[in-house]
């Protein structure tokens, strides 16, 4: 089965509030046994959400996915239900998403997973989504070489990790952090050896009780929560519009 399985018993959504090193965050922890995530289109969470809604399914959260351009066009590789809508960047420069190694997040008929961009491979498996964002957060357990512990720039921050290929994490700081404060609250409070910064100030967080981060805002991409049916397995992913 391509949707990956796990130990029974959990609840599908957990939603919740952590702190760490002083800080807020808001946490939503996906079992991709009772739930699904899904990468859908330019636009904002609430329209996501209704979308969602008027086809009977019951959402648990919904938040931005990988950087965009001014255009609302995705930075990096954007794979939405199994279709290639943009390709992989290999050779990024500049800003957050070039400071390397950046990654992309992806469920495949594995299940989930955040690698380095040059790990990734177009052939790895059934893609069903796949984001590609920057920089990496945490790699096999180790903090971002370039992040600096004591570093001054503090900013909204989201993020997403993966606990095993049947566990995803994301998260929303409440308030500016450090890149470093926000990789270890992955690695040492949520149990994930593997993270992927999403996005900065613009970053916003929907779940039932309400939004979090940055009001309004359109996203070249949303990743949402719903707890209804596994998805049907897609194939390889394919280059389409």
């Amino acid at each position: 089965m391509w949707w990956m399985a796990v130990a029974l018993g959990a609840e599908a959504v957990v939603v919740r509030e952590v702190e760490h090193l002083g800080a807020r965050f808001s946490v939503v922890e996906v079992d991709l046994a009772r739930a699904r995530i899904d990468l859908v289109g330019e636009g904002s969470l609430e329209e996501a959400v209704e979308a969602a809604r008027k086809e009977g399914r019951v959402v648990r959260a919904a938040t931005n996915a990988g950087m965009y351009h001014a255009d609302r066009s995705p930075v990096g590789l954007h794979v939405q239900r199994g279709v290639e809508r943009a390709p992989v960047v290999r050779n990024a420069r500049g800003g957050n998403f070039g400071l390397l190694p950046n990654g992309v997040f992806a469920v495949d008929g594995a299940g989930a997973s955040v690698v380095t961009t040059p790990e990734w491979t177009a052939t790895s498996g059934s893609t069903w989504l796949a984001t590609q964002s920057g920089p990496m957060l945490v790699i096999d357990g180790e903090v971002h070489p370039r992040f600096d512990p004591a570093g001054t720039s503090l900013k909204l921050r989201s993020g997403v990790g993966v606990a095993d290929a049947g566990h995803v994490v994301l998260a929303l700081s409440l308030e500016p952090v450090r890149f470093h404060d926000f990789a270890t609250l992955f690695r040492d409070a949520l149990g994930c050896d593997d993270a992927l910064f999403l996005d900065g100030t613009v970053s916003a967080l929907w779940t039932e009780d309400g939004r979090r981060g940055m009001p309004g805002g359109r996203y070249s991409g949303v990743l949402l929560v719903t707890e209804d049916a596994p998805p049907a397995a897609p194939g390889p992913a394919r280059t389409g519009p």
